[in-house]
């Protein structure tokens, strides 16, 4: 991705005439749902059994792919069913992210209306689109739309608290620097928010600028920090227990760029869950950089270098092992938490794996599931990869260009 190229092409004139939207200008806030939202029946899928299933987003063909988890791997194991998500059913929306309740009764998804290569309109290439997004809350037992929230445009990231009762979506605008950088604005004017919602209501309790377009968002355990990728070169950490939700941003790196010019391009995080170190993923350096919390600076003798654009990893419950997937080359890097290197790598790309987007670890920890975005015209993959031996044993095709894997707890 030529990112930086693209954003100072778009800022020279490529945009529209719009002026954005100023923060306390008198606008009135966003708080309300689609008035004529897409219905439909639901489906006739089961519930998901005791093992749990796997929620795929296809965002380019604006459906979720299901996959039982038990069975994982096994011969004739693919597909449950794809079931469409959206609001408008003759409109790519572009459903991106997922997150569920800890209960299993409910998952969200973040509604980006942008549609790659789309041209003119309020769609356009990812962070590029004009349209409000919305959150969706739709039904684990039978996919039922429950509610949808209008939130700002280009939902990037959405995650569910522990108690599944608050829900925080970020908002990956691009357009919005590429507009104030157009007009000579300052970088403040291109900050953009992460809203915080009532999951049960699905109503905004409130809207956080953070920085400029944020993207990954992370808690730490006690859930009173939030942790987000600025496109800007710099980790945006709120203070969510302080009145006011206050925001400090971190540089990544000496020498950092910022968001017209960004040379490190933060676009996804992941949290250890003993230290709490945050290890931010940055495409443009190719570089895994950690952020430390007890001092909220980053370390830069922990730096990753990578032979790729590192994306959404995972640890393993003792903190020891993170597996960080990365394009380009299409791996996974076995990172040793404790010494900041590279254990050993396990390649993706032979097995058709094209643009590895996210890796997760099934909950026995044995296999991780890497979600591939394809050529974003034919179909995606989901590969399963024996992580004690390095090597993919299953290979599933799902829609056009999916994005996220997220696994909805089954019933007892």
């Amino acid at each position: 991705m030529r990112w930086a190229v693209w954003l100072c092409a778009l800022a020279l004139g490529a945009c529209t005439e719009a002026e954005p939207p100023e923060p306390g200008s008198g606008v009135p806030e966003l708080t309300y749902a689609e008035p004529a939202p897409w219905t439909r029946g639901g489906s006739t899928v089961p519930p998901p059994g005791p093992a749990g299933r796997l929620l795929v987003t296809n965002s380019l063909d604006d459906s979720v792919s299901l996959l039982e988890l038990d069975g994982l791997g096994t011969p004739g194991w693919g597909e449950l069913a794809r079931v469409p998500v959206g609001l408008n059913p003759v409109e790519l929306e572009g459903p991106h992210h997922t997150a569920v309740s800890p209960a299993g009764d409910f998952y969200y998804v973040g509604i980006s209306n942008y549609v790659p290569g789309g041209g003119s309109g309020p769609h356009g290439a990812h962070g590029t689109g004009t349209a409000d997004g919305y959150c969706l809350k739709l039904s684990a037992k039978d996919h039922r739309l429950v509610a949808s929230t209008r939130v700002d445009r280009n939902p990037g990231d959405v995650i569910v608290s522990a108690d599944g009762r608050t829900l925080y979506q970020t908002h990956f605008d691009l357009l919005r620097i590429a507009d104030v950088a157009r007009q000579g604005g300052a970088e403040e004017d291109m900050v953009a928010r992460m809203v915080i919602l009532d999951a049960e209501t699905m109503t905004v309790k409130e809207r956080v600028e953070v920085c400029a377009a944020p993207h990954a968002v992370r808690l730490s355990a006690d859930e009173r920090t939030a942790y987000v990728a600025c496109w800007s070169d710099e980790v945006a950490v709120v203070d969510l227990a302080a009145e006011g939700r206050p925001v400090t941003r971190v540089k990544v790196a000496a020498g950092a760029g910022t968001a017209v010019n960004p040379r490190h391009q933060p676009y996804a995080l992941t949290v250890s869950p003993t230290t709490g170190d945050v290890w931010v993923s940055s495409l443009a350096s190719r570089q895994v950089q950690v952020l430390e919390p007890g001092t909220r600076t980053m370390n830069p003798e922990r730096t990753v270098y990578l032979r790729g654009s590192p994306m959404f990893g995972a640890f393993t419950r003792d903190g020891r092992t993170l597996y960080m997937p990365y394009q380009q080359e299409d791996a996974v890097a076995v990172i040793d938490a404790a010494t900041s290197t590279v254990s050993r790598t396990v390649q993706l790309s032979q097995a058709g794996c094209l643009n590895v987007h996210q890796l997760m670890l099934t909950p026995d920890e044995r296999h991780g599931l890497a979600v591939c975005e394809g050529d974003h015209l034919g179909p995606g993959t989901l590969h399963v990869v024996d992580l004690a031996e390095g090597a993919v044993v299953a290979t599933v095709k799902v829609g056009i260009f999916p994005d996220s894997v997220s696994l909805l707890r089954g019933q007892p």
